[in-house]
């Protein structure tokens, strides 16, 4: 009889550990699950975000070049507007004397390129601003991307503070 209630209170304790071991292997089973979950999201934002902003960055510095570019160009333009300007203005003076006909076409081509030179600097003042934007867009999209660094940085915590509770919930059971 003593055997029999020994063996009856194995069986009791073999009952509930069973139930325990149930719980336990479904427990693990959620965190294996939710483990997995978190790192495929972890991989995806962390693709999207970076992939997203990296391009958003490369595109502005490409603009930025080439806005740059343009704007040197103009620069160019501009500066030899201005010296054909002087040029003929030069030559207007010390031809001052000769036909009236030669000054009057003298003047038409320094009006024109004086036009040409107000063109050109009215573009080179677009690209100007164009820089400017591009800049302060470039600007915007870094602090964005610091931001969701820190996002990225935060999360990461989050994860290694959810890591360590699970373990300690595993050394528990």
């Amino acid at each position: 009889q003593i055997h029999q209630k020994k063996l009856s209170d194995i069986e009791a304790k073999m009952k509930e550990l069973q139930h325990l071991q149930k719980k336990f292997t479904d427990i693990k089973a959620q965190l294996e699950l939710k483990t997995y979950d978190l790192s495929i999201f972890l991989k995806r934002a962390e693709q999207n975000e970076h992939h997203k902003l990296g391009e958003a960055v490369k595109k502005l510095e490409e603009d930025l070049a080439e806005a740059k570019s343009q704007v040197k160009e103009k620069e160019v333009v501009y500066n030899e507007c201005v010296d054909t300007v002087s040029k003929l203005e030069k030559s207007i003076k010390d031809h001052d004397q000769s036909r009236e006909g030669r000054l009057k076409d003298l003047e038409k081509r320094i009006k024109a390129l004086k036009t040409q030179m107000q063109a050109a600097s009215k573009n080179l003042k677009g690209h100007e601003s164009e820089q400017e934007s591009l800049r302060m867009e470039q600007e915007v999209v870094m602090k964005e991307q610091s931001s969701l660094e820190k996002q990225l940085a935060s999360l990461r915590a989050q994860i290694s503070t959810l890591d360590s509770g699970i373990d300690e919930q595993r050394a528990k059971v």
